[in-house]
């Protein structure tokens, strides 16, 4: 019996491989360390005051990006623990309007942050790394629960129907979670240091990678059709090149503009 014909999917996949592998080379030549922070010069300002240094190291992403993503990754490791990680319903009632105060926890304190840095002094009140790190990991969350289930709608065929957030015990264990993560981070122990900083801007990547998935499920037109993990695989080498080739490119934009133009780049 003959093999059924390969999918514009597979020679996808095949295609991006070989690519994935040389951004890979190319992005590891300075070690792991170098890659989080080639990821973290795309995403995030990475000014000193406001990250973490650990002795003589800082981590790749600021205060805010670092809590942003340990926060999305516990999110979705969560979700995975719950055994809901199918799950293509958004959550309902109090939970989803805990969610709307977590992003605007994250909002309204990144909002305090810039005001200040503008006025030279403190606005509402003082900005600090604790409270950057606190509301970027409810950020985290916040964004975790809500892609989960938009992903899922999209992507499987069959999905399950029920909220991907559904007891407050799961929040009590969302918040022991990101309380841990706090004292990790704020401990700046310097075993810590590796794990976190792989840990984040592997995060963030990660991210990246999904909405690639997206855009190429979404250009294929083969959204709502797809059963196993293996088709989740065959499309995330393609998504992890477009998180690589969306890096790269901001990671020269951003160079360009700092060395050729001169262009401060300050966050929040």
């Amino acid at each position: 019996m003959m093999p059924p014909p390969p999918t514009r999917r597979h020679l996808l996949a095949l295609l991006a491989l070989p690519l994935l592998l040389i951004a890979v080379w190319l992005g590891g030549e300075d070690g792991l360390l170098g890659a989080a922070n080639h990821v973290g010069y795309a995403v995030c300002h990475q000014i000193t005051v406001r990250s973490y240094v650990f002795g003589d190291l800082q981590l790749p992403l600021c205060a805010r990006c670092t809590g942003q993503y340990l926060g999305a990754l516990a999110g979705l490791l969560l979700v995975w623990a719950w055994g809901r990680r199918r799950s293509g319903v958004f959550p309902r009632g109090r939970y989803l309007l805990m969610l709307i105060a977590f992003l605007a926890a994250w909002f309204f304190d990144g909002f305090n942050s810039y005001i200040s840095l503008l006025l030279g002094r403190p606005w509402l009140y003082t900005p600090h790394n604790t409270l950057r790190l606190i509301t970027g990991i409810l950020q985290g969350y916040a964004v975790s629960m809500l892609l989960i289930p938009y992903f899922n709608q999209v992507f499987w065929t069959e999905w399950q129907r029920e909220p991907v957030l559904q007891h407050g015990r799961e929040v009590a264990q969302m918040l022991a979670v990101g309380a841990l993560l706090v004292l990790a981070v704020s401990s700046r122990w310097p075993p810590l240091f590796y794990p976190l900083a792989l840990l984040s801007s592997g995060a963030a990547f990660m991210m990246l990678s999904i909405v690639g998935v997206l855009v190429f499920l979404l250009l294929l037109g083969e959204d709502n059709q797809n059963r196993t993990w293996r088709d989740f695989i065959s499309l995330l080498l393609p998504g992890m090149v477009f998180a690589a080739l969306l890096i790269g490119a901001i990671d020269l934009a951003r160079g360009y503009a700092e060395t050729v133009l001169g262009a401060p780049f300050s966050g929040l």
